[in-house]
């Protein structure tokens, strides 16, 4: 039944490699995680680079490890030979017969079900799988969901999420052609950097988007991007009646990340009531558009009452459906550090110290902040400096920390003010993780 389609997304079956693009830095994840009986589940916002993660990670299957070609299934549940049985599950069973029938595999089978949400019962048939032996089963998908309580508590645990966000900086430099393999050649090529610092600041870490040159394409492919997640992922799957409310909202915010808000506020500026401004707010962050960034306080009743900070899951994105006829090029900015911490697994807050002063990031672990970070684009005039630097030395002050960090766009040096240890670091050192 299904055996045309399987032949024809598996053409690695002949022992041929897929041609792999930049590599992931998640893929070192990958590789633990196949060690291990658990599902992983690759989950991002569309276009991130998952399917591509997913084929790389065949590549190291066949290349590293041997696995023989036709032990490996891979299957876009999104191609439309599947589109009329996506509310039959037993349909995903039959395809998987059609495979053993075709391939007859020894030994463990890896099983790569891309967009595995397109079929509305799909974590039964996944269950069952993984409950069999001599299967590991790799699943893609472009929300949250494959996070969710119901998810979770139907697997108990069996699942490792791996998170793939668009292109990081360093992925970002490695597709316009600079390799980056020590601290040497980043201080070689930083002259380079700052300048890629800027177009990645403008144009985001989209994996398409690095290939094209105009800047008018890069945007209308951008808001296409976006308006596909809004019109036919969002709107359908949570039954939204004015899609256009849904658009308007996610535009305002976009453009106006890093910013505060409220939803009474938003209520206000976009006509809705609160109820549904949360609930649209909800939607944005399940299928990653949006992040929400919580005031760090120990009462969540008083994290709840604080005012929350937004960011985009892109900033060329955000620039490219944002109402903004000016860059704000220090938002774009701390939105890309926010995004950095993100990848690299922090429990974030923004700080806001006992005399109303504002600290962009504090980290949280072990029921404690860890470290405080600022973002200034420009500390170049004392002003500026003085603003930014005793905000973070004010609140380290207040967490009982001795070191703090100010990420800068060109900037670099150390402080030490009333005994606290300040950090000047440049953005392009920090994103590639160079900063230490």
């Amino acid at each position: 039944m299904f055996e045309s389609v399987i032949v024809d997304q598996n053409p690695h079956w002949d022992g041929t490699l897929y041609q792999e693009g930049v590599p992931r830095s998640l893929l070192g994840k990958v590789k633990e995680y196949l060690d291990l009986p658990h599902i992983i589940a690759l989950v991002g916002v569309r276009r991130s680079g998952k399917s591509t993660l997913a084929r790389q990670t065949i590549n190291l299957l066949m290349r590293d490890r041997g696995v023989p070609p036709r032990n490996i299934l891979f299957l876009s549940l999104e191609q439309p030979r599947f589109s009329r049985y996506r509310n039959d599950v037993s349909y995903l069973e039959r395809a998987y017969e059609d495979y053993l029938k075709l391939a007859a595999p020894r030994e463990t089978v890896y099983c790569f079900l891309d967009e595995v949400h397109f079929f509305t019962e799909w974590q039964l048939f996944v269950k069952a799988k993984y409950e069999q032996k001599h299967i590991k089963l790799i699943v893609t998908g472009s929300n949250s969901h494959l996070l969710s309580s119901e998810f979770i508590t139907l697997l108990s645990g069996r699942a490792l999420p791996v998170e793939v966000y668009p292109f990081a900086f360093a992925e970002f430099a490695d597709a316009r052609g600079v390799q980056l393999p020590d601290t040497v050649a980043v201080t070689k090529e930083r002259n380079r950097l700052r300048g890629l610092l800027d177009e990645y600041l403008r144009h985001g870490g989209f994996p398409e988007i690095c290939d094209i040159e105009s800047p008018v394409i890069k945007q209308e492919i951008l808001v296409m991007y976006a308006r596909n997640i809004l019109y036919q992922d969002i709107a359908p799957r949570f039954a939204v009646k004015k899609a256009v409310d849904l658009e308007n909202l996610f535009f305002y915010l976009a453009s106006n990340i890093a910013s505060l808000y409220s939803y009474n506020k938003l209520a206000g500026l976009t006509g809705l009531n609160d109820k549904t401004v949360k609930e649209y707010l909800g939607y944005f962050s399940d299928a990653y558009l949006l992040f929400t960034l919580d005031s760090f306080a120990f009462s969540v009743k008083e994290q709840i009452k604080s005012p929350k900070k937004v960011y985009a899951i892109d900033t060329g994105m955000a620039g490219a459906v944002g109402f903004s006829f000016s860059e704000n090029l220090g938002h774009l900015l701390e939105n890309q550090v926010y995004l950095e911490l993100k990848r690299r697994g922090h429990e974030l807050y923004y700080y806001r110290t006992g005399n109303g002063l504002e600290v962009d990031f504090a980290g949280f672990s072990g029921g404690k902040i860890t470290h405080l970070t600022q973002v200034a684009h420009q500390v170049g005039d004392e002003k500026t400096r003085h603003r930014e630097v005793r905000s973070l030395v004010r609140a380290l002050e207040e967490t009982g920390l001795d070191q703090g960090v100010v990420v800068t766009h060109e900037e670099e040096g150390e402080l030490t003010v009333d005994g606290k240890h300040i950090i000047l670091t440049p953005a392009y050192r920090y994103l590639l993780g160079d900063d230490a």
